[in-house]
C-alpha cells in the first residue's frame, strides 16, 4: 500500500514595514514624522512634503515674525485699511473666529494683546504683571472685532481682514501648529501614505496603524518627569492634543502660574492641570483642548463631547476626569503625582 506524499510548503512571513522618521526644530517646538512603509525614495518626499507644509504655516501665521502676513494685519490694527492675506491665512483666521463661537471666546485669535504682560522662563525673575496695564490690554482682547471684508464674485484667493481697534492683536499659537499638522496629513494621504504619525510640540495626528496597532499615546503626568505618563491611548485616524500647565509657568509665593490664560480674566487658567482631546482634525482638537482645559471638570468634558471630540482632564485637585467613550480605551499606568 502505497502513502501518498505529504507537501508541506512553508510561507516565509513578510518583512514587517521599514519604519522612518525625522525630526526638526520648527515653529518654537519640535516637529516629528513617522512614516511606515515605502521606499527610501518614496519616504523622502513625504518628508519634504510634511516639513514644507509647517513652514508655509510658519512663514505666514508666526505673529513672532515681523515678514509674516499675520504680523502685517496687527501692524494695521485699527486704523481702517483692510489687509489682503492669502487663501490659507484667510481660512485659518476664520476657522478661528468659529473656535472661538464654539467655546464661547474661551479660545479668542485676538488673545496676543496680551503679549509681554506674562513673562515666563528660567532666567526671569518671576512676578505679576501690572494689574492696571492687564486690565486695559484685558479689553481689547475680541474676536468680534475681527473684521473680513465682503468677497467679491471671481475676485483673487484670500480675503481683506482688519483689526478694528488699536492695540488689538492676533496671535495664532493656539491654532497654527493644529493647522499645520492637518496640512502635512493631507500632502502624507496626497502621496498614498496609509501609516504615519505628525507631532507638533503637544499636537499629534495617528493615521492608520503601527505593527498592525493602532498607534499609542502617552499622557503626561502633569506633576511627573518630563518623560513620565499616567494614562496611554490607542489612536488610530485621529487627532490628539494636550494642554498642560507644566510646560511654561513659575510658581510666586506657593501659586502656579502658567501660560494657558483665561480671556475673560486674563489670568492663567486655575481649574485644571492639564486636559487632552481626542478629535477628528489637529484644529479641532487644539481649539478644544485649551478651552477645555480653562473650563475644567465635567464641564470640559461636556464642551469636546458637544463638538464630536472626547477629553481627559486632570484638575487642579488631581482627579482624572475621562469622556465615556474614552474608558475602555484608556489604559491607566498609574495614579497622577500629587
Amino acid at each position: 500500500m502505497m502513502l501518498s506524499a505529504l507537501l508541506v510548503v512553508v510561507v516565509a512571513a513578510a518583512p514587517a514595514p521599514r519604519v522612518r522618521t525625522e525630526t526638526r526644530p520648527m515653529m518654537g517646538t519640535t516637529v516629528t514624522v513617522t512614516l511606515v512603509g515605502g521606499t527610501a525614495e518614496k519616504a523622502r518626499e513625504g518628508f519634504d512634503a510634511a516639513f514644507g507644509a509647517f513652514e508655509r504655516v510658519n512663514r505666514v501665521m508666526n505673529e513672532w515674525r515681523p515678514d509674516s502676513e499675520l504680523s502685517a494685519v496687527n501692524r494695521k490694527a485699527g486704523d481702517g485699511e483692510w489687509v489682503t492675506v492669502p487663501e490659507d491665512l484667510c481660512a485659518a483666521l476664520r476657522r478661528g473666529v468659529q473656535g472661538a463661537e464654539q467655546t464661547g471666546g474661551l479660545f479668542d485669535p485676538t488673545w496676543a494683546a496680551l503679549r509681554g504682560m506674562w513673562r515666563f522662563g528660567t532666567d526671569l525673575t518671576p512676578a505679576l504683571p501690572d494689574a492696571a496695564e492687564l486690565k486695559k490690554r484685558c479689553a481689547l482682547i475680541s474676536y468680534k472685532d475681527l473684521e473680513f471684508a465682503p468677497v467679491a464674485d471671481g475676485g483673487a484667493p484670500g480675503c481683506g481682514v482688519r483689526l478694528k481697534r488699536a492695540g488689538m492683536q492676533l496671535g495664532l499659537g493656539g491654532l497654527a501648529k493644529g493647522w499645520g499638522v492637518d496640512e502635512a496629513v493631507k500632502k502624507l494621504r496626497g502621496q498614498g501614505f496609509k501609516d504615519f504619525f505628525v507631532q507638533a510640540g503637544g499636537d499629534f495626528y495617528a493615521a492608520g496603524k503601527k505593527a498592525g496597532r493602532p498607534w499609542k499615546v502617552g499622557i503626561r503626568d502633569p506633576r511627573g518627569e518630563p518623560d513620565s505618563v499616567f494614562a496611554v491611548l490607542e489612536v488610530s485616524d485621529a487627532a490628539f492634543s494636550t494642554s498642560g500647565d507644566y510646560e511654561n509657568f513659575f510658581v510666586l509665593q506657593g501659586k502656579r502660574y502658567h501660560h494657558i490664560i483665561d480671556p475673560r480674566t486674563c489670568y492663567p487658567a486655575t481649574a485644571s492641570r492639564s486636559a487632552t482631546v481626542l478629535a477628528p482634525s489637529a484644529v479641532d482638537a487644539e481649539v478644544l483642548t485649551k478651552s477645555v482645559f480653562i473650563l475644567g471638570g465635567q464641564e470640559g468634558l461636556a464642551l469636546a463631547e458637544k463638538h464630536g471630540a472626547s477629553a481627559v482632564v486632570v484638575t487642579e485637585g488631581n482627579q482624572v476626569l475621562v469622556s465615556p467613550r474614552l474608558e475602555k480605551r484608556l489604559t491607566r499606568v498609574k495614579t497622577p503625582s500629587p
